[in-house]
């Protein structure tokens, strides 16, 4: 029994006080006494303060028996922990101070869902070129840690004989089969421990030929866990087999550490593997909410040749994406669609990507305000469709609209507004001419009424695709200088004067447009205010 520290003892009243538990390990120092040894319970670990580089604190003589009768004094550091099974044992072998020579079997877990009852658990060894670490650089000692979950035996078994099979840090490797009682009764174990002569792990090698493609986010779903599960191991290692990705293993963030071990590669038991983890997109705004899952690495790891490689398909994917987008939605063939983006070029470019910037912004308004769950990841994955495959949602502009509605007053200018107006319109239904497109009209309020943008009467907001082809009047709403000119020719060929003012509500209103719209679009203000 160990004697326990007065400020052990003064902790937990107060704690028991406040109505918490506490949470911290139990550490005692144990010192040799004739008929065995005196553990003394204290408030800290092997990190406590008073130690140095040179003097790690006392020794404490432990015999060991072997199989064979032979018995080897230890010279064991001094402290040791309470076990979840209520046993003490030395903090940096695991062996039990009553019983030493073997490590202590690993604590009660549960499976964290009915799928995944096949649990490795390893014993990590602070051991080093044969020297028993006291403690690493944070203070933890040598203990047992879960490396992940499996759906079968098999596959556990893998696992655990991969990292006893070379020389590392590992003493021994677990797999607990957790009954369908969820383990709080019945489970059996398969226990390795590593060869004494084990070899240095050798480093992996690519295998020949080209990487599988990643799968689709549909193809590795997550468990649904236990709800007392508050960290699950939602990382998953996939592994490519002759028909096709499959989930090896779930974890907490050894994916790296495990695909490591299994020696991923040629000449491993899997050439290909990666990495999944959830998915938070808001986490540098210190949002945690989970939308789905993403890729977070691959194995063995892409060479700088191979990751120029996968850019460039990525960005002809894109390519190719929007060519297709544009052929359906405008009626073309690939070929007339890719002659429009090259006819229409940087400016047509622009406009696309403002449309699309723009329903963006609104899915992810819409995604912002709802809670985690299926109907944000929803608006997740239609966000990834639109800005990866040129996909946009049914209501695509109808979503865009009420978000500049709502932008109007508060944040965007009037010209801002009616410029993504046109933007949307372009990219969910391309005009015919691209040039026009950078041109064009659309409506943005209800029939009969001023736009709440510019003001105009709501008749002259008509497409500009749909009008006769007229000599084009290239003005711009940036500058004065050019709007005055605009403002002469327009006076000259209508017969009349026109203000400054309404010269420049029809330039932000059409943009690059041709001069018989800017006129339509002056006379029908005129009217307007004449009623």
């Amino acid at each position: 029994m160990a004697e326990p520290d007065p400020e052990v003892v003064e902790a937990r009243a107060y704690a028991e006080e406040k109505g918490v538990r506490p949470q911290w390990r139990r550490w005692a120092s144990v010192e040799a006494a004739v008929d065995g040894y005196v553990l003394r319970e204290t408030m800290y670990g092997p990190n406590r303060s008073g130690y140095t580089a040179t003097n790690r604190g006392p020794r404490v003589p432990v015999p060991v028996r072997a199989a064979d009768g032979t018995v080897t004094v230890v010279a064991m550091p001094e402290w040791a922990r309470l076990h979840e099974d209520g046993r003490w044992i030395w903090a940096h072998t695991g062996w039990p101070v009553e019983e030493p020579g073997q490590i202590v079997d690993p604590p009660q877990e549960f499976a964290p869902t009915p799928g995944l009852r096949w649990q490795v658990a390893v014993w990590h060894d602070l051991g080093h070129e044969g020297k028993v670490l006291g403690e690493d650089y944070g203070g933890s000692a040598s203990g047992w840690q879960t490396v992940g979950w499996c759906t079968t035996r098999d596959d556990a078994r893998l696992i655990a004989r991969a990292y006893m099979a070379y020389r590392d840090h590992y003493a021994r490797a677990d797999v607990v089969e957790h009954g369908t009682d969820n383990g709080e009764v019945s489970r059996t174990t398969d226990t390795y421990l590593p060869d004494p002569d084990a070899p240095e792990r050798p480093r992996p090698a690519t295998a020949p030929g080209p990487r599988p493609a990643s799968p689709h986010r549909s193809e590795i779903p997550e468990p649904a866990w236990y709800r007392r599960q508050s960290n699950p191991p939602n990382s998953s290692l996939i592994v490519w087999t002759d028909t096709g990705w499959r989930t090896l293993v779930w974890t907490n963030w050894q994916t790296a550490v495990i695909a490591q071990n299994l020696g991923i590669g040629a000449g491993g038991p899997y050439e290909w593997a990666e990495a999944w983890r959830p998915r938070h997109p808001d986490r540098d705004q210190h949002d945690w909410t989970q939308e789905g899952r993403e890729l977070r690495g691959r194995f063995p790891e892409t060479t700088f040749a191979e990751r120029t490689q996968l850019i460039d398909a990525a960005r002809r994917a894109r390519e190719d994406a929007l060519v297709d987008a544009l052929a359906e939605r405008g009626g073309l063939t690939r070929e007339q669609a890719a002659d429009r983006l090259a006819q229409g070029g940087k400016k047509y470019r622009q406009v696309l990507d403002v449309g699309q910037a723009t329903i963006a912004r609104a899915l992810n308004t819409a995604r912002r305000a709802l809670p985690g769950g299926p109907e944000r990841t929803a608006i997740r994955h239609a966000l990834d469709d639109l800005t990866t495959r040129h996909l946009p949602p049914a209501d695509a502009e109808r979503i865009a609209g009420a978000q500049l509605d709502s932008e109007i007053e508060a944040e965007r200018a009037p010209n801002v507004t009616a410029w993504c107006r046109r933007a949307v319109a372009e990219y969910i239904a391309p005009a015919p001419d691209p040039i026009a497109a950078r041109h064009r009209r659309v409506p943005c309020g209800s029939h009969g009424r001023a736009c709440p943008s510019t003001g105009i009467g709501m008749r002259s907001w008509t497409m500009a695709a749909k009008r006769p082809p007229v000599p084009r009047l290239l003005v711009s709403d940036k500058t004065a200088a050019t709007a005055e000119a605009a403002r002469i020719q327009i006076a000259v060929v209508s017969g009349r004067e026109w203000s400054k003012t309404s010269i420049h509500d029809a330039i932000i209103a059409v943009g690059l447009a041709h001069l018989g719209e800017v006129m339509a679009t002056l006379r029908a203000a005129e009217a307007d205010e004449g009623r």
